[in-house]
C-alpha cells in the first residue's frame, strides 16, 4: 500500500521548515534512519534549488507544488516548478566526480545524484516536474 500526501507553497525559502514538516509526516520506524535522513537532504536541496534557481525571477507567489509517495520498500518525490526548460541528464554527466565539500553552494546536484536510486526532470505543460526515487536499504 502507498500513502501519499501533497502540499503547495511559495516560492520562498523560508517555506523549507513547513516543506520538512510536511514530509516528516510520513516517516515511520521500518524506514532505515540513515535513508530517512538522505531523503530529507535530498528534499530539502531539491526545494532550495527550485527557489534559488527555477524560480529566481518568479514573484514570491509563484507556486511550488510537492508530493510524496511511500510504499513498503521505497519513496518517491515529486516537485514541480514553473522555471525554464533544464536538462537535468545533460547537467548531471557532466558533474565532476568530487565536490567541493567547503563550496557555499553548487552541490545540489550532486547529492541529488549521490541520494536518489533515481532521478528525472520532465516538461508538463508549462511547468517541470523533478522525480527523486529513493529505495529502502534492507533491514538488518
Amino acid at each position: 500500500m502507498t500513502k501519499t500526501i501533497q502540499l503547495q507553497v511559495k516560492t520562498d525559502l523560508n517555506e523549507l521548515v513547513e516543506v520538512l514538516a510536511w514530509f516528516n509526516q510520513l516517516y515511520q520506524d521500518s524506514i532505515p534512519k540513515i535513508d530517512w535522513l538522505k531523503c530529507q537532504t535530498a528534499l530539502a536541496e531539491a526545494f532550495t534549488n527550485v527557489v534559488r534557481h527555477a524560480h529566481k525571477d518568479h514573484p514570491l507567489e509563484t507556486p511550488i507544488e510537492l508530493e510524496a509517495a511511500l510504499s513498503s520498500d521505497y519513496l518517491e518525490i515529486r516537485i514541480w516548478d514553473y522555471g525554464p526548460q533544464f536538462d537535468l541528464e545533460y547537467k548531471v554527466s557532466i558533474l565532476p566526480s568530487e565536490v567541493d565539500e567547503t563550496a557555499t553552494g553548487g552541490r545540489g546536484l550532486y547529492l541529488l545524484k549521490q541520494i536518489a536510486d533515481g532521478i528525472s526532470y520532465t516538461r508538463d505543460g508549462d511547468r517541470n516536474c523533478l522525480l527523486l526515487v529513493k529505495k529502502f536499504s534492507p533491514v538488518a
